[in-house]
């Protein structure tokens, strides 16, 4: 289940596949690229993505809350599918079938391009006007801001 395609966001990253694989595929590194989220609870008792691992990112600090996440789809090594069924803000009840595609594109031996492509429908006449107006560039330029953390922590020395 998937909404229609909204966005894209990718970043050419200095880093193995490998490398990049270790640090998206561990759900307790969350915190340390993905700005907004201050803590993740394991609701499956999982700390690495597999299908049907659910997981808790919460916002401490600003727009407080959270949001459950849930993988559908996983390719190890390769991509996994990421679905958004609740969330404390309404984001559920506004865009139906929300799942974001994250995929690593090998580009040599130290290179890898991390791409992330959402799918969604927005639900009802609003949101699909404050969709084409700017949520879905909001949205996309935020998933950016969380590739560059990522980008980050793949890079440290």
């Amino acid at each position: 289940m998937r909404g229609r395609f909204q966005w894209r966001a990718s970043l050419r990253i200095r880093a193995s596949r490998d490398r990049l694989w270790a640090i998206v595929d561990d759900l307790s590194l969350i915190p340390k690229y993905h700005a907004e989220v201050g803590k993740v609870d394991l609701l499956s008792g999982q700390s690495t993505r597999a299908t049907g691992v659910k997981y808790r990112c919460t916002i401490l600090t600003g727009r407080k809350g959270s949001c459950i996440e849930e993988v559908v789809d996983y390719v190890p090594g390769e991509r996994f599918t990421t679905a958004f069924p609740e969330d404390t803000w309404g984001i559920s009840k506004m865009l139906r079938d929300f799942v974001v595609d994250s995929i690593l594109v090998p580009r040599g031996d130290f290179e890898t391009d991390v791409v992330l492509e959402a799918y969604y429908e927005p639900i009802g006449w609003k949101m699909r006007v404050l969709n084409a107006l700017f949520l879905r560039r909001l949205m996309a330029r935020r998933a950016l801001r969380t590739i560059e953390g990522v980008k980050r922590l793949a890079e440290a020395t």
